[in-house]
């Protein structure tokens, strides 16, 4: 009761002044109202659940979605497009995303895209290729992921299959897990398709007909007439899209470096890694972690959660909220955002992450605003009407974007890791200081301790063109032949040229076209 005080004493820190048609209505009411709301917001408060509608545009017969899981679209960059159920949910897709059963992610020519699960596996789809949650379910206190690549070329950084979380992933007649962490690559242009491990260990199954455990530094082939047969190889041909792939390891070492106790008291909750190189945590007296983001102290008392950023309609849940912050995953789906007096806007996990989707439905996650704030209003469900999208004509879209930021750029390297104390709920703190990362996997390293003799990285030595027309080249075909809907294998295009670009670097995978190295884009045909 003690720590229920506590949490709720922050909804008296700014209140707007009542009404005359407030004080009108009948004490009594007022006060069995006040009495309810109280009860109700405290609740909310102690189980970390979001203060708001539940689920209100969602008829009373639909699903209640206990069981439901989401991963995280933690980058999309290019022809990126997400569909669930059969409705086309994004296009273009965009960071943040929440990902259900079902959700299937395409990528066009100069599409890629990078998928987050709660356990710390990690997907990531070059372009031309397709990906779907067949399974994306809690069991109980576990859970069951089953993945499968229906076309193109993709990496994944996979933990641990078990009994109480089990994690597969499929292509065609083969299906594959984890014993142990494992870095791979997975490409089915060729149809069975390829398999690279290059470090780990997986088991890879073929129905009844095949069983093997495939070891760091081999790649496995299998036949296309005889679901018996496989190539074993004890070496690991070169794809130039590996740069590209050593790349985001590199980013989200980065971003772990900048770990604080904070985070690392969450290590289970997806998009928690962001929040550090995002913005401050501060261990409040009896609030617990509150983190403020950088961007909430460079917009000052105008700042608002919610924006910044669009509505993005799902089967069965209704419009949901998408940040478009890069760091906007986590504080929308559980925890609250308090605005403190004197401090700012802070968001406060709690005891845990509970998403809000295990909760029945979406809800904004507001607890205490400041005085005359009004919460996000969430679009009416109705018919998705078409508007101009992309220079493409008259579409369908149900994306609502929002920005109501007041400053479109900010210096954010004044609001870093400050050295002064502030003041939140009445108590002064000081800014928690990173610690040194964790034990653990080293990304890049380890995928590079496996390569064959030679480097088969881009480099000086080693220029990303040079693997041209290898194996694993693509042919050329257009983004506009993937379907949306089928699971079938997607085609891919050339692709050409280096340069920079946000997400890393590419290559060519065309028989005799151009290399990318580690730099990011470029041209494509």
């Amino acid at each position: 009761m003690k720590e229920l005080a506590s949490i709720c004493s922050t909804v008296s820190q700014s209140r707007p002044a009542p009404s005359a048609a407030f004080l009108s209505i009948p004490r009594s009411f007022v006060l069995a109202l006040g009495a309810f709301t109280f009860f109700f917001c405290c609740t909310s408060r102690a189980t970390g659940a979001p203060v708001g509608t539940i689920d209100d545009d969602v008829s009373a017969g639909a699903p209640t979605h206990t069981n439901a899981r989401a991963v995280r679209l933690s980058s999309s960059e290019g022809e990126v497009r997400v569909v669930q159920d059969g409705q086309v949910i994004a296009d273009p897709a965009y960071a943040n995303l929440p990902l259900f059963g079902g959700s299937q992610i395409i990528t066009g020519n100069d599409g890629r895209a990078e998928i987050q699960l709660e356990d710390g596996s990690v997907a990531r789809l070059s372009p031309n290729s397709t990906l779907t949650f067949s399974v994306l379910e809690k069991q109980g206190t576990g859970s069951k992921t089953a993945i499968v690549l229906n076309g193109g070329l993709a990496y994944f950084e996979l933990q641990p299959s078990t009994a109480d979380h089990g994690l597969s992933i499929n292509y065609g007649s083969a299906s594959f897990s984890a014993s142990s962490f494992s870095v791979l690559r997975l490409t089915i242009d060729t149809p069975p398709g390829e398999l690279a491990v290059f470090s780990g260990n997986v088991h890879l199954e073929r129905g009844d007909s095949l069983q093997l455990d495939v070891h760091g530094g081999e790649s496995v082939t299998l036949d296309a007439g005889d679901q018996t047969l496989y190539n074993l190889a004890e070496t690991i041909q070169p794809d130039s899209w590996d740069s590209w792939n050593a790349d985001r390891d590199q980013v989200l070492n980065a971003a772990s470096a900048e770990q604080t106790a904070a985070t690392g008291n969450y290590p289970s909750g997806v998009g928690m890694s962001d929040l550090d190189a995002n913005g401050n945590w501060y261990d409040v007296p009896g609030q617990g972690y509150v983190w403020s983001p950088f961007d909430a102290q460079a917009g000052g008392a105008g700042w608002d959660p919610y924006g910044y950023g669009r509505w993005v309609s799902y089967p069965g849940y209704g419009y949901v909220w998408n940040s478009g912050y890069d760091w906007g995953y986590a504080p929308f789906q559980c925890g609250l955002w308090n605005f403190y007096d004197n401090f700012g806007w802070g968001w406060m996990p709690g005891g845990g992450c509970n998403p809000w989707w295990g909760l029945g439905g979406w809800g904004y996650n507001i607890g205490n605003g400041p005085r005359g704030y009004l919460p996000p209003r969430r679009p009416i469900p109705g018919p998705i009407r078409p508007r101009p999208v992309g220079g493409r004509g008259l579409v369908a879209s149900n994306v609502i974007p929002v920005d109501r930021r007041s400053a479109k750029t900010a210096n954010m390297v004044q609001y870093a890791r400050p050295a002064q104390p502030v003041t939140i709920a009445g108590h002064t703190v000081q800014p928690m200081r990173p610690v040194a990362p964790r034990p653990g996997y080293e990304r890049s390293t380890a995928i590079m301790a496996n390569r064959p003799a030679g480097s088969y990285f881009p480099s000086s030595s080693h220029p990303a063109s040079s693997y041209a027309g290898q194996p694993g080249s693509r042919p050329a075909s257009s983004f506009s032949g993937a379907r949306a809907t089928a699971p079938s294998a997607a085609s891919h295009a050339s692709y050409s040229g280096g340069g920079g670009g946000s997400m890393g670097g590419g290559g060519g995978h065309a028989a005799g076209g151009g290399g990318g190295g580690g730099g990011g884009g470029g041209s494509h045909k």
